[in-house]
């Protein structure tokens, strides 16, 4: 029996005790303020004042306050209570500076000024996600448990733990208007993926964010950690945030813009100049689909996880992948392989469209496809084949993003130095940091 009844339309912000307004810093972490409900209707029309740190994660002269102001059209109603009964709704927030303008490192404001660029040339862009993570027992002595099962890849398992946390929360998000597909068992023990339709890319985003809130709760409430981080266990394969997006049209046909039905490989001239495009700032893209020193503990040779510039329309280990059938010719899409579930998706999507629509304008050609995993390849086959790896460290990824001024404007530059701020403060925080590793090798040793 469903514990979350789905829930009505008709529901008012003022129907439930309290509300959660969200939005998101630059790294992508979910922020709220919650209002008494009774509120609603006072913070909607004046907004709520707060400091631009909380954003940005540093205070910074001319910023000043910034305005939070809910968007109603994005209200739903949490469909768990809290412990003493109470319900709650939640809605996103768009950022005002001072003016009452957009503010400039808003990620959802980005986001929606790119998808203003792509619908200004009759594209309107469609995104899907697939988030893996891990469900851990929770324990006592230190941060993370062993897995919940030892279960493999699509495996049925008898022990029903994890599936009873996948089932909570796809109950939950069906219940805030989800349309869930679907879950399942990724390779490794303890690993799952719940996979919801995809939509717009700013609908999708949210979601996304929304999705992970939601599983770390239903994984709480069963005595379990819903783990999202890139690469939790060091024997173990890390989580992948597979991205898919296509391009439709924004006349009231809204034609498919990515098949091609006279190509081999279905694409449409329009996809390959917009995957040229990604593949021409995909260093860029890496630096904010793997943003955290941890992520590139996921991205290693050898491993099935891409780490290389290379597409392919059959190759699951590249990082750049055709999809779809060409009997239906909406599926066509471009599945993105290597960004992680740390990813801020608003500023993630935002880098896409722009390496979409550059690739556009510039008519850049797409290289050929490369269906063999790039590992396997010698080093000067690559070089031939134009095939040079992804970043492999934090570093090497936030150069490229620094050096990459079609991106670099696409997210605005304060929202640019923010990032790479944060993130630079991030890697020397780490790189400070003596690991038991290095002291059980290197102490007696030398």
């Amino acid at each position: 029996m469903n514990p979350f009844p789905t829930t009505s339309t008709n529901t008012s912000p003022t129907d439930v005790d309290h509300i959660q307004l969200l939005f998101t810093d630059v790294a992508g972490r979910l922020k709220t303020l919650e209002i008494a409900a009774s509120r609603w209707n006072q913070v909607q029309n004046g907004g709520w004042t707060m400091d631009s740190s909380v954003l940005l994660g540093q205070g910074g002269p001319g910023h000043g306050d910034l305005r939070l102001v809910p968007d109603p059209d994005t209200f739903v109603v949490r469909p768990w209570r809290t412990p003493s009964g109470r319900t709650v709704g939640l809605a996103f927030c768009d950022v005002l500076d001072d003016r009452g303008n957009p503010f400039a490192a808003d990620p959802r404001a980005r986001l929606r000024h790119a998808v203003a660029g792509s619908e200004a040339r009759g594209q309107r862009p469609v995104f899907g996600v697939e988030a893996e993570f891990y469900l851990l027992r929770s324990c006592d002595t230190r941060p993370q448990g062993p897995p919940v099962d030892t279960g493999g890849y699509w495996d049925l398992v008898e022990q029903e733990q994890a599936d009873e946390v996948c089932r909570d929360t796809g109950d939950a998000l069906e219940a805030m208007g989800f349309t869930v597909l679907g879950h399942h068992h990724e390779v490794c023990a303890g690993q799952r993926e719940i996979v919801f339709r995809h939509g717009d890319a700013l609908v999708t985003a949210d979601r996304l964010l929304l999705l992970k809130h939601t599983a770390r709760t239903m994984a709480r409430r069963r005595g379990m950690k819903a783990v999202f981080m890139p690469k939790p266990l060091a024997h173990l394969y890390g989580n992948a945030l597979h991205v898919h997006v296509s391009l439709r049209g924004t006349d009231g046909e809204a034609a498919p813009l990515f098949h091609g039905a006279d190509d081999p490989q279905d694409m449409s001239a329009l996809f390959r100049q917009s995957l040229a495009g990604v593949l021409e700032h995909a260093d860029a893209l890496t630096a904010l689909g793997n943003p955290t020193v941890n992520s590139y503990k996921r991205l290693v040779p050898g491993s099935g996880t891409p780490v290389h510039r290379s597409w392919a329309r059959h190759n699951r280990s590249t990082a750049f992948k055709v999809v779809g059938d060409g009997a239906e010719p909406g599926s066509t899409r471009l599945e993105l392989r290597s960004p992680d579930p740390a990813a801020n998706p608003h500023l993630l999507f935002t880098a896409i469209l722009t390496a979409f629509g550059d690739g556009q304008d510039r008519g850049l050609k797409l290289s050929e496809a490369c269906e063999e995993p790039t590992d396997t390849l010698g080093e000067a086959e690559r070089a031939v084949r134009g095939i040079v790896p992804l970043p492999t460290d934090l570093p090497t990824a936030l150069r490229a993003l620094e050096e990459n001024p079609t991106v670099r404007e696409a997210l605005g530059d304060l929202t640019t130095r923010a990032w790479l701020e944060a993130s630079r403060a991030d890697w020397n925080a780490w790189h400070r940091l003596v690991t038991p590793w290095e002291v059980d090798r290197y102490l007696d040793a030398v």
